[in-house]
């Protein structure tokens, strides 16, 4: 047999080795094994070890080589927590330690030296708390979600569960797998024995089934995993389960609540539909009515105006300052009327459905409604200023309408003595840039803003829903003639292209009348 190199094989043994003596403890002889656990080199041996380890102290392994020199018996630390500064770091370490001591002989009462035997397990003890660190959480989130775990052994018959499981089959421990099968309402057994079945081939499984406990019936939701042996034969499961009765409670009473909620909708949309048929068919009626009636009107009024005109001319003088005064009130009158009846039949005419849109060039329709209204321009010694405005897919005699009823509104309505001053400009911008509030559908869409602004008399803002009302007027007939329809007759004109229209005013400063025409409708 080969003779062995005793220093050499104290050098390379697999765990870490050293050797102190003396009362100061100076390193003897120290293995790499142990110089790499503590960050040191050769050069602490002959050196005392506290000297060259100043952390062993506070860390009690001195008190520990005390104990053994003054006693004569082996200490066994498992897991020691130690910190080594490791090219002047801090670094946590954990060993099994092994503190033995040496007699030269074996009459010798005191240690001759003491054996130091290190195993390095930081990384058994770092993975075992870590371990534990997630044992806690798992529990943590078992107990917030009130889960419970249960393990099955089929060949056995034996359920092992937690208390929570427990609680929720209302069963106790020592019950078989049978018992907590027959837990399930029989109508649900298919539902678990399936999905089971289902698991032995995909290796997991979940159902949703009911319990039959003495407190009436549990939902329970199941999710786990099949086990199997080393031959691959099953031999059980282990599953997470949950009560869902809550929540299953709470889905029917919404489901019963949501049909209730539908039976009441159809209802109440089959009244609205009914409502809508009957007030078509009303304003259809009132539509006709307004037609006939319109028509039937005109001719007398307009017999009223010729005959009283012709009366003034035949009685011119032979009347009095009273009876020509009464007189000129019947033909303003009578005018009064002609107009009203012009309106109605005006109103009555919009959105028929034999109309069809045309592509209208606003420039070229504004400047002939500007023609149509030469006169009463010059009368008010009127200036009109008008931009590029774009081209729109319409009803043309609805925008004549339109324009026609602003323009003259905003040569009406001036101030006497003062030039009026007419704009007419145009913009793009999208819904969500409007000054005033547009359903949510339209707050992404693109539209043509038309702006048609005067420097006229005004009126307070708080008038500027109320001014679109049919028939409202926010001055008397002396000062201002009409009936009231015309901005009525432009709400209704936007209406049917699907835009919308509303008003700025200023008493003494003016008006302004925007018009919003969505861009799908024009090019």
């Amino acid at each position: 047999m080969e003779t062995f190199d005793l220093e050499q094989l104290f050098s390379q043994a697999p765990v870490a080795i050293c050797i102190v003596s003396g009362p100061n403890y100076k390193v003897e002889l120290v293995n790499e094994r142990m110089l790499e656990f503590l960050g040191r080199t050769k050069e602490i041996i002959g050196k005392p070890l506290g000297n060259s380890l100043t952390e062993i102290k506070q860390q009690g392994l001195l008190n520990i080589l005390e104990r053994v020199q003054q006693t004569g018996q082996s200490v066994y630390l498992s897991n020691f927590s130690a910190v080594i500064i490791i090219n002047g770091k801090r670094e946590p370490r954990y060993f099994d330690l092994v503190f033995k001591p040496y007699f030269l002989l074996p009459t010798d009462k005191t240690p001759n030296a003491i054996f130091c035997v290190a195993h390095n397990v930081t990384e058994q003890v770092l993975g075992l708390q870590s371990l534990e660190e997630e044992k806690q959480r798992t529990a943590l989130a078992l107990e917030v979600g009130e889960l419970g775990i249960i393990t099955t052994d089929w060949n056995a018959n034996v359920v092992r569960a937690d208390k929570r499981t427990a609680e929720i089959f209302e069963l106790e421990d020592g019950y078989t797998v049978d018992g907590y099968i027959n837990r399930i309402h029989p109508d649900d057994r298919k539902l678990r024995d399936k999905a089971v079945l289902k698991g032995q081939a995909d290796g997991s499984f979940e159902f949703e089934a009911r319990l039959l406990v003495e407190s009436g019936i549990r939902w329970v939701r199941c999710k786990g995993m099949i086990q199997k042996n080393a031959d691959g034969q099953t031999k059980g499961s282990f599953a997470v389960v949950q009560d869902i009765t809550a929540q299953k409670e709470f889905t029917l009473a919404l489901h019963n609540r949501v049909e209730e909620r539908t039976a009441e909708l159809e209802a109440a949309t089959t009244l609205l539909l009914q409502s809508n048929r009957e007030l078509s068919e009303a304003n259809q009626r009132l539509e006709e009515f307004t037609r006939a009636a319109s028509h039937d009107l005109k001719e007398p009024v307009r017999k009223m105006q010729i005959f009283s005109s012709r009366l003034g001319e035949i009685l011119q003088n032979r009347l009095t300052g009273e009876e020509n005064l009464m007189l000129q009130r019947l033909q303003r009158a009578a005018e009064r009327m002609s107009l009203l009846v012009d309106d109605l039949l005006a109103y009555s005419q919009l959105g028929q459905a034999s109309m069809k849109k045309e592509t209208i060039d606003l420039n070229q329709k504004i400047r002939s409604i500007l023609e149509d209204l030469e006169v009463l321009i010059k009368e008010k010694s009127a200036i009109i200023e008008t931009e590029n405005l774009p081209t729109l897919e319409g009803y043309r005699i609805q925008l004549q309408q339109l324009f026609q009823n602003l323009l003259t509104n905003a040569l009406k309505y001036t101030k006497p003595g003062v030039p009026a001053r007419v704009k007419i400009n145009s913009r793009m911008l999208t819904g969500n840039e409007v000054a005033i509030p547009l359903p949510a559908a339209s707050q992404q869409k693109l539209f043509h803003l038309i702006e048609v602004s005067d420097n006229g008399i005004g009126f307070h803002q708080q008038e500027a829903e109320r001014i679109f009302h049919a028939f409202t007027r926010l001055h008397g007939n002396k000062e201002y003639t009409g009936a009231g329809i015309g901005l009525s007759i432009a709400k209704k004109v936007m209406d049917i292209h699907g835009g919308y229209i509303y008003a700025k005013g200023e008493p003494g400063i003016g008006a302004r009348f925007c018009l919003l025409f969505p861009m799908d409708n024009g090019k």
